[in-house]
């Protein structure tokens, strides 16, 4: 099963003999066996076709619809799996004070423990944000008001991205993370890569019965998948940015597949080709569990998603972030 990216403005999606075909006038630019699609991601001006449109919610085949530079606008979904007991429980954790303060001092302790094990693997051993972060996490660990750590998590970011300056190769340049608009290169690589994450964490939550729209450390509004964006922060660090810098680093991308907008910098025609395969042989790629098994990165965020549903539903009481290993 594979994720379509459909990048060509003004190209035209079309359901042809048991084919999802993707043409622009008369010329065809791809064309895939109904059967293997999973989900459609539209950047900008893409048409889809009525029996397209049809055949996605009949086989709840999500469609994503992000604007050309990447930002989240909406998406389209069939009646998928619909739980109230879990909602109902999930809605009523949410208001519940103590609940939140251990999931959400687990969500911060575990997206710090993976932004410490990332820098120590470029060499951060001995740096003063190393040192901030070591004492992020022994607070966050020790916190004991959702407030503080909100404060906690912005701290290690600032901590987290002032190291990532150095592990930046020129002629890349990176000072700070900048996301509504990207203003570099490299942070339209990393808000891609958090994008896509959380739409993947997005879907499996679907999946799992559960609102992505109401989180424990996120807070809800208008149009925010709260609970993915919860989930996205254990693997930040661990994937996005482990993808962007090796993309980076091997020259696999490089300046030319960039094209800047109104003040915002987004890949070309040539750029997004590589960075969506790339993503997707990452997702695919093994990694080893704490039990012992190697699963691919998709794998493990549905054991993640699903963990969390059996928090929800009482049978564990902490989430457990994914850590790197």
């Amino acid at each position: 099963m594979s994720t379509l990216y459909i990048t060509t403005q003004g190209a035209n999606v079309q359901r042809r003999s048991g084919q999802i075909v993707i043409g622009k006038g008369r010329e065809i630019l791809q064309n895939v066996p109904e059967t293997q699609v999973r989900q459609l991601i539209l950047f900008g001006n893409i048409n889809l076709s009525t029996p397209v449109v049809s055949f996605c919610l009949e086989k709840d085949i999500e469609v994503v619809y992000l604007s050309q530079g990447g930002r989240f606008q909406g998406r389209l979904v069939g009646n998928g799996r619909k739980n109230a007991e879990i909602r109902v429980r999930q809605y009523d954790l949410a208001r519940d004070e103590h609940f939140r303060l251990l999931q959400i001092r687990a969500i911060v302790s575990g997206k710090i423990r993976n932004q410490i094990d990332f820098a120590v693997r470029q060499s951060e051993t001995n740096s003063k944000e190393i040192s901030t972060l070591k004492k992020l996490l022994q607070n966050a660990e020790n916190a004991m008001r959702a407030e503080t750590l909100l404060g906690i998590e912005g701290a290690s970011s600032a901590a987290y991205f002032a190291m990532m300056r150095r592990w930046i190769p020129l002629p890349w340049k990176f000072e700070k993370r900048s996301a509504n608009p990207p203003k570099n290169e490299v942070n339209a690589l990393l808000s891609l890569s958090y994008t896509l994450i959380y739409n993947r964490l997005e879907s499996l939550l679907n999946l799992a019965g559960l609102d992505a729209f109401q989180g424990f450390f996120h807070a809800p509004k208008d149009g925010h998948a709260a609970l993915a964006s919860d989930l996205t922060e254990e693997f930040r660090s661990v994937f996005c940015d482990s993808l962007v810098l090796r993309l980076i680093r091997r020259k696999q991308l490089n300046l030319n597949h960039f094209e800047r907008k109104n003040g915002s910098f987004r890949l070309n025609k040539d750029g997004s080709k590589m960075f969506f395969g790339e993503f997707e042989a990452k997702m695919a790629s093994q990694r080893k569990t704490e039990s012992g098994d190697a699963v691919s990165f998709g794998e493990i965020m549905k054991r993640q998603v699903y963990q969390l549903a059996r928090v929800v539903r009482g049978t564990e009481k902490v989430y457990k972030p994914y850590r790197l290993r």
